[in-house]
This record gives C-alpha cells, structure tokens and sequence, in this order.
C-alpha cells in the first residue's frame, strides 16, 4: 500500500512539474523536408516520440511472444487448443462407446495432435476405422500410435491382433501374438487368444504344445483344459490317420502317435481317450504296444471299455492274454465286458467250452452283451442250432423292447 501511495505522489509531482515547465516555456520545433515544413512545439514533439517508442517495443513484444512458444500468450493459446482437444477426445471416445464409427474416428485423429497423450486417440480411431472395414487406415492409425509412443508397443500390438482377429486375418494375428507372447509369456489374454488362432488353423500341435503352459497359468477350469487337449489329440489322430489311408510309413506313425501321446497331460487318465489310444495303436499294426499299454492301464485303474478293446487283440500271446484275464476277473467278477473278452480269447485258443462259459457268464451279467452275438455264432457252429437261434430270437426281442410301442396285428 505504502509503494502504490508512493508512486501515485511521484506521478503527480513529475506530471505538475512537466505541466509547469510546459506552460511557462513551451518550446519550438520546426521540420521541413522536400517543400513540406511541420511546425510543434518542444512538448509535442516529445510526446509524440514517447509514443512512438512505446509502441515499437509492444510491436516488438509481440512479435517476440508469437516467435517463441513458451511464451505466456503462446502458453494460453496452446492452453485452450488443449482443453477443445480434449474435449474433443472425451466426446470421441464417447461416440465409439456409442457405436458411431465415422464421428468417433474423425473426432479421435483432428484431436490427437493436441492432447497430451495421442495414444488412447489413435487407438480410438483404429478401433473405429476397423468397424467400418476400413482395415488399411486402421494399420496406418496404429503406425500413428506407434510414432508417438513407441515404449507402448504390447499395447499397440495387443490391439492390433485384436483387430486382426476380428477380421479373420489369423496368420497376421499369429504373428502379432508370438510376438507379445514373447514379450510378456504370462499374460492371461494373450494366451487365450493364441488358443483361438490356433484353433482356426488347426494348428493342433502347436496348441498341444501350449496346454500345460495354460494349465500353469490356471487361463482355463480342469473341465476345459481336457475339453481342449481332447480336441487337440483327436485331430491329430485324424491326421495321422489320414496319412496311414495315403501309404505313410506305419513305423513313422506309431512313433509321432507316441510322441503325442507322451504330451498329454490330464488326458492320459481319461477312458475314452485310452480306448482311442488303443484301438489307433492296434490300427497301426503295433498290437503289441497295445497289448502291453492296456494291460498296465487296467492293473492301475480299471476300465470295461479298455478291456474290451483287449479282446479285440489277434496278434499276441493268447495264453498269456488268457492268464491276465482269469486275473482280473478274480477281481471284478461282476464286469460282463471283461467276461467277453475272456470267451473271444478262449474262441481264439480253440477252447470251446471254456468261450461258451464266459459268454453265458457275461449274458446273466448284462443280457444286452455283444456276448448274445459270440455265444449264437459259436453254438450254431458246435451243432447247437436251436439254442443258437433261440439266443438270436432273444436279441432281436430286447432290440425292439426299446421301440415306440406301436399297436400290433393279433396272432
């Protein structure tokens, strides 16, 4: 308050002072030049000057301010380009949201250029240039992305495998994919999406290859994993046999049918996938491998499908097949496929009354056993037609017990 009091007094009494000099001594001045003569006093011409001198320097200053940007008037111009591109920017990212693919991607890329982060606006405008199938502008948007921020290349590159998925450009999502996969190995979705693409390509190995990573990671429920891997394993049994139908080499098939085998996880425990094991084993000529992997799949963790496969099994040792059946049936007496296999072992060793013993065995256990089929044909052959063909009027009878009932001509 003192130094505003102070200066208003200085004021006045300059400007008193320069009043009084120019009342009691006024000056004169006189400038000609080429025929033109301009006449003022000394106060005037002074003035004039000042004035002048003023506003060279704020023309100065000004040009000054518009030459360097971190200047205060460039420092509130930029301030407000900022806060419309921003605005601009929420509005954009408001329209994709939204679903207005043209709008959304016009407001994204006019505004990049002003905001602090362009990145999200470029991803944006990607976004929406792909929704509307315009997949070439939509790369050149992510190149933008990455001029910008090239430390953000996982994200940039997540996005564009997005993007690549979306369109069916799965050897270019791959690519992107292996890529981030390397870059951050646990990441969660990536992997998720490599199962995706590697689905569409029927790229089964490389997907075989990827489950217990999955199963590490905890990316899918034990239900699914199985899911999966059985997916997986069947396919490639597809096309080991297809390769079998075009003449492959059938030692060459039996060693890749192991090496897919050995990889499997969880699934090496499933029934089912036991039983396809098998019968592909037998399918390829290796009975033996056969032989010998049911047998130890069945001495630690019982199967009737399994050991009805074991049954089917012509080129090994029948005693000793017989030996281990008679085993396991002093320990599951009740399971009416391993009696089966019993009768068709003791049918291959010639032993025809020990065979009829098993099928009848296996029938009084379950009455709907292929046992009925065994049993008809091998008594038909020993000379035993009517009981054969009274078995064969049995079948037919369960058979057509499960049929609608339908009303019937009387006898």
């Amino acid at each position: 308050m003192r130094k505003v009091l102070l200066s208003v007094i200085a004021v006045l009494i300059i400007g008193g002072a320069s009043g009084l000099a120019m009342k009691q001594e006024p000056g004169y001045v006189m400038i000609a030049f080429q025929g033109v003569t301009i006449e003022m006093s000394l106060w005037v011409m002074l003035s004039i000057v000042l004035l002048g001198y003023i506003a060279t320097m704020v023309l100065f200053k000004l040009v000054w301010v518009l030459l360097h940007p971190n200047s205060s008037l460039a420092k509130l111009t930029g301030t407000l380009s900022h806060k419309r591109a921003l605005k601009a920017t929420i509005k954009g990212m408001l329209e994709l949201a939204g679903g207005n693919w043209s709008k959304a991607e016009k407001l994204l890329t006019t505004s990049a250029d002003n905001v602090s982060y362009p990145l999200l606006n470029y991803i944006g405008a990607a976004y929406a240039a792909s929704e509307q199938d315009e997949h070439e502008r939509s790369k050149e948007l992510l190149r933008e992305a990455h001029k910008t921020s090239p430390d953000a290349e996982f994200a940039i590159s997540f996005v564009q495998s997005q993007l690549q998925l979306k369109q069916g450009h799965y050897e270019g999502a791959l690519a992107s994919l292996k890529r981030l996969h390397e870059m951050k190995p646990k990441h969660r979705q990536t992997l998720k999406m490599l199962v995706t693409v590697y689905t569409k390509l029927k790229d089964w190995e490389a997907l075989q290859a990827l489950t217990p990573t999955l199963k590490k990671q905890g990316i899918y429920t034990q239900e699914n994993l199985l899911e999966l891997e059985k997916n997986a394993f069947l396919a490639l049994l597809e096309k080991l046999r297809f390769r079998q139908k075009t003449g492959h080499d059938s030692q060459t098939l039996l060693n890749e049918l192991q090496t897919i085998w050995k990889k499997l996880d969880g699934l090496a425990k499933d029934e089912s996938m036991q039983v396809v094991y098998a019968t592909t084993l037998i399918d390829f000529g290796d009975e033996a491998k056969a032989e010998s992997f049911i047998r130890h799949s069945l001495n630690d963790q019982w199967s009737d499908q399994l050991v009805a496969v074991y049954g089917l099994l012509t080129d090994v040792s029948m005693k000793k097949s017989l030996s281990n059946v008679e085993t396991w049936i002093r320990r599951h007496p009740d399971s009416a496929p391993l009696h089966l296999t019993a009768g068709r072992i003791c049918q291959r060793l010639q032993l025809w009354g020990k065979a009829r013993d098993y099928y009848e065995r296996a029938l009084r256990i379950d009455a709907a056993s292929d046992a009925i089929d065994e049993l008809s044909r091998l008594l038909e052959a020993m000379g035993d037609v009517d009981i054969a063909h009274d078995l064969i009027v049995k079948r037919i009878s369960h058979n057509t017990a499960n049929l609608e009932p339908l009303p019937l001509p009387s006898k």
